[in-house]
């Protein structure tokens, strides 16, 4: 690890949040499966958004509708996310920020924050169920299906590094 990333580590270590997450033997069971739960969330309702972009599923309703249904369980699942993500990183501090795959999650992470944005801005202006899904916005929801899937292996290979 960096000299940096060592002193974050260290001042982590310090703080009450680690102490708790330490001390308490379900902590980081309840958290963990939080956090678990938030993914799938978020996951699902992007996965559904991204299948109607594909004209997979859900035709019924405009991609507007699903989205104007679905992006709450996205917005509220991203912000358990940070939440829980934060409480793991100050139970152990050093397993995750010094960890590749970690941080290979935070940067997939930023990515498909950098693809939710312009992707639900789209996807709300296409109001009619029977409008053809511009090329631009399926793109953008295939993507953003691989990334969650990369982030959500390397979340789960952290683990084992």
């Amino acid at each position: 690890m960096t000299a940096p990333i060592n002193s974050l580590v260290g001042w982590l270590e310090q703080t009450r949040v680690h102490q708790f997450m330490q001390t308490a033997e379900w902590a980081v069971p309840a958290v963990q499966t939080v956090h678990i739960l938030a993914i799938a969330a978020v996951f699902a309702s992007s996965l559904v958004l991204s299948g109607r972009a594909l004209q997979l599923v859900g035709r019924d309703w405009s991609l507007a509708q699903w989205g104007k249904r679905l992006n709450g369980w996205i917005g509220w699942g991203l912000i358990v996310l940070l939440v829980s993500g934060v409480l793991m990183i100050c139970g152990e501090p050093g397993r995750s920020l010094g960890n590749s795959l970690f941080r290979l999650k935070m940067m997939l992470l930023l990515v498909a924050i950098a693809l939710l944005i312009p992707f639900a801005r789209r996807i709300g202006r296409l109001r009619e169920a029977a409008q053809p899904t511009p090329a631009s916005v399926r793109i953008l929801g295939a993507s953003l299906m691989l990334v969650w899937l990369a982030m959500i292996t390397c979340g789960r290979w952290i683990a084992y590094t």
